[in-house]
């Protein structure tokens, strides 16, 4: 492809419809407030998600802003491979506009594909102070480890996310229901399947086939990742491997992983299998959750819970309708801890303010969740427990050990809102 094929925008004044009747994502108005800014933006997320979307988003945000659309030139390294400079170049041999006297916007999509590439545009990032980047990445590693590395001080990131639930309503033009959700509850349950199924990926809000949805996460996700973006930037050996360890945490979310066990049922040795579980958190396929401790460093070194990071993987590889609930409450939170110790166990830890949560498919709730709710408020003094639930809805005084701990009970559907 040609410079000039990634920007219609210089000759029709505006993006391609494809992308224009698409709705913007949350994202999108925290990016926007540093469009002014110096710095370059980076914007790294899961395949899929949304990224370039985003990107032509912030192009249409810029022409309706007043920019000449011959100021902005937007180009993909997954579509094709030039180096910046030589992208640069063509730009102002067809657009005839002179960056050293105009302000420009760059946007370079898929940048990780590009060796080297933060180096090259620090190099220009330095020297051309009329140019403003925008670069989009699909491995949190690799393009942390190079802003750190190169771009200290000279770069804002953001995080691209699968979408949550309300942004699903959302993009589904479906507000009321976010308005009057107790009105709307029936509605919002339904689209609370659909979601499930989807996993969050924008392009599948609409999908009804699960076949389809499924050979889309498998092909367009999955094996991309694992075949072409992971060996890419690590150089691993075993892809076959990465495959492997992505289905055993899909199959049975939120299991604690010993290496060690792990390494020898795999025949493998404990550096490589903790080398391509982190591989994979890095490529926003896994979640990894730490053992609660009020001393961050213990948790750091204690047993840790792997979930895939969609209900879309999930749904690939397990069949147990709670452990798919357990990785949705996941997607839609912030958790990153979970607590487990002598036999008690929680699913989920909040750490500011700190209070557990337990996760149910149904409403029966068993009194092993109660006490281990009440042992861990207990042993860490909070007053405050959380289930949440298919339907069931309430509060309870508990008593333990003579202190009153209050449990409330949440629809799924409510907590997601």
């Amino acid at each position: 492809m040609k410079i000039e094929d990634f920007n219609p925008w210089w000759k029709t004044g505006r993006i391609s419809e494809d992308y224009d009747k698409l709705k913007e994502r949350a994202l999108f108005k925290e990016i926007v407030e540093y469009v002014d800014e110096r710095q370059i933006v980076v914007l790294t997320g899961l395949r899929r998600t949304g990224k370039t979307v985003l990107l032509y988003h912030l192009v249409r945000h810029l022409v309706k802003d007043g920019i000449n659309p011959r100021n902005i030139v937007y180009f993909n390294f997954d579509l094709a491979m030039f180096e910046v400079d030589k992208i640069l170049e063509d730009y102002k041999n067809i657009t005839n506009t002179d960056y050293e006297k105009e302000k420009i916007f760059v946007f370079l999509d898929e940048i990780q594909k590009l060796d080297d590439w933060q180096n090259k545009l620090k190099l220009i990032y330095d020297n051309n102070r009329n140019i403003k980047f925008f670069v989009s990445g699909s491995s949190s590693l690799f393009i942390e480890k190079r802003t750190k590395e190169s771009l200290a001080g000279r770069s804002f990131s953001f995080h691209l996310l699968p979408l949550r639930f309300i942004e699903y309503v959302i993009l589904k033009e479906k507000e009321d229901f976010l308005k009057k959700p107790v009105l709307y509850g029936k509605e919002l349950e339904r689209e609370l399947k659909e979601y499930t199924k989807s996993g969050g990926f924008p392009e599948l809000i609409d999908q009804k086939d699960d076949f389809k949805i499924k050979k889309y996460v498998k092909e367009l996700v999955i094996d991309k990742i694992i075949y072409i973006d992971i060996p890419l930037v690590f150089e691993i050996e075993e892809p076959e491997l990465l495959q492997k360890l992505l289905s055993i945490v899909s199959s049975s979310p939120g299991m604690v992983l010993d290496y060690e066990t792990l390494a020898n049922d795999l025949q493998r040795n404990r550096r490589t299998i903790s080398n391509y579980l982190f591989y994979l958190e890095k490529s926003f396929l896994v979640n990894k959750l730490y053992n609660f401790s009020k001393n961050l460093l213990t948790s750091e070194k204690k047993m840790k819970r792997f979930y895939p990071t969609t209900t879309a993987l999930a749904n690939l590889f397990c069949t147990d309708l709670g452990k798919v609930i357990e990785t949705l409450v996941l997607q839609n939170s912030d958790f990153r801890f979970f607590y487990r110790k002598g036999g008690k166990e929680v699913d989920f830890v909040n750490k500011k303010p700190v209070f557990p949560v337990e996760v149910k498919s149904s409403d029966s709730v068993n009194k092993n969740t109660k006490v281990n709710l009440l042992d861990f408020m207990g042993k860490f003094k909070v007053n405050k427990g959380i289930v949440i639930t298919k339907s069931k809805e309430g509060e309870v005084l508990e008593e333990w050990f003579g202190i009153k701990k209050r449990i409330s009970y949440v629809p799924l559907w409510k907590w997601l809102l």
